[in-house]
């Protein structure tokens, strides 16, 4: 399949309703969900791009891990530079560089849920839930895809990973429950599914599952009210949901309002906005009225976040795409034959073939694992 451009706009509405959620906007008390919207978008998207790969002869874990690094590591390093620096004068009771280090090796999401630690980059939790998932998956789904039920097995493990969710909601506490990613892998699992099932949706899924996220984003929640709910019922409902928001995003590329150029451009700057919002949200939220905290952070964030685009993570993706090909042009020539593939804006291979990628993945189920 060719670039779906309504997959960025999956990442425009994610990110904005957590801005929002941040900025403490009435009305999007529970705008944490879009968190769960980019949890089964990254699932979907990893899952095709290794299905695709096994397909055509085998995953490249080193490969595919450099690139994850390569296209994730440079903003969050000039997110956590900054840090360093300015937190002795806006934050001088952080341990900056504990907090730094955790967040560059990706374990906030523990860190955040067992010990006493300033929220600054605490945002950075879910980048840890997502790099555990981008470590494991490549290791882990050609053995899932040389089973005769991979979706079988990807159902009881969402079934599995969400009840251990909701035992740990009850039995501890809520950020126990909410931030690690053995318990919050579930919506990645879902995103696998789509991915490996080619599932369809009907217009009246899409509508009810759109209405079901708006009313979840207004709900009042976290991290004051509704814990046990949000973190359980609400978590699920929204995975549910955002799956069929993906599902229909994955049949309708070109959708009039997700791949529409505001909401594009929006999700090409999600990761940066994602990145840079919640410090300077957090540094004004308490201390000027929402008009200024919600449009200065919308300001900063996006003015850095097109910065990080423009100066940094393109520059970076002309050069992988020049210099790749050399480091195995074996490889290349392969592709070449049997496949194309095009980049999204957010950095993922999307396969040109057709029908869901487990069909054609199962049939290679005897290639080899690559380590490059």
């Amino acid at each position: 399949m060719e670039y779906k451009p309504a997959f960025d706009g999956v990442r425009a509405l994610s990110v904005v309703a957590v801005v929002f959620f941040h900025c403490g906007v009435p009305g999007a008390g529970g705008g944490f969900v879009g968190l769960d919207m980019f949890f089964v978008l990254s699932g979907y998207l990893i899952t095709s791009l290794l299905a695709t790969e096994y397909r055509s002869g085998g995953i490249q874990i080193g490969r595919f891990y450099a690139r994850r690094a390569l296209r994730l590591f440079p903003t969050l390093l000039l997110v956590l530079a900054a840090y360093v620096v300015l937190a002795p004068v806006l934050w001088p009771s952080d341990d900056r560089w504990l907090s730094a280090a955790l967040a560059g090796f990706y374990l906030y999401d523990y860190a955040l849920a067992f010990w006493q630690l300033p929220y600054t980059v605490g945002h950075t939790w879910s980048l840890g839930v997502e790099e555990k998932f981008y470590l494991l998956w490549p290791l882990l789904l050609p053995l899932l895809l040389r089973t005769q039920r991979p979706i079988a097995w990807l159902l009881a493990a969402f079934v599995a990973v969400t009840a251990w969710r909701y035992y740990v909601a009850m039995r501890w506490a809520w950020p126990q429950a909410y931030f690690c990613f053995d318990t919050r892998m579930s919506g990645i699992v879902l995103g696998a599914i789509a991915a490996l099932s080619g599932f369809k949706v009907s217009r009246y899924a899409v509508i009810v599952a759109s209405l079901a996220l708006a009313v979840l984003v207004a709900l009042p929640s976290l991290p004051t009210s509704y814990q046990t709910e949000a973190v359980t019922l609400r978590i699920t409902l929204a995975e549910l949901a955002a799956f069929v928001i993906v599902c229909h995003a994955a049949e309708h590329a070109k959708s009039t309002f997700l791949a529409s150029r505001p909401m594009v451009y929006i999700g090409r700057l999600s990761y940066g906005i994602y990145l840079w919002h919640f410090p300077f949200a957090l540094l004004v939220r308490d201390s000027q009225p929402l008009w200024i905290t919600l449009g200065s952070t919308i300001v900063f964030s996006f003015t850095m976040a097109a910065i990080c685009l423009h100066l940094v993570d393109v520059p970076i993706k002309n050069w992988r795409q020049r210099a790749w090909p050399l480091l195995d042009p074996k490889r290349r020539a392969t592709d070449a034959g049997n496949r194309s593939n095009v980049e999204d804006a957010g950095g993922e291979m999307i396969s040109t073939t057709s029908g869901p990628p487990y069909e054609a993945a199962h049939e290679a189920s005897r290639t080899h694992i690559h380590h490059a």
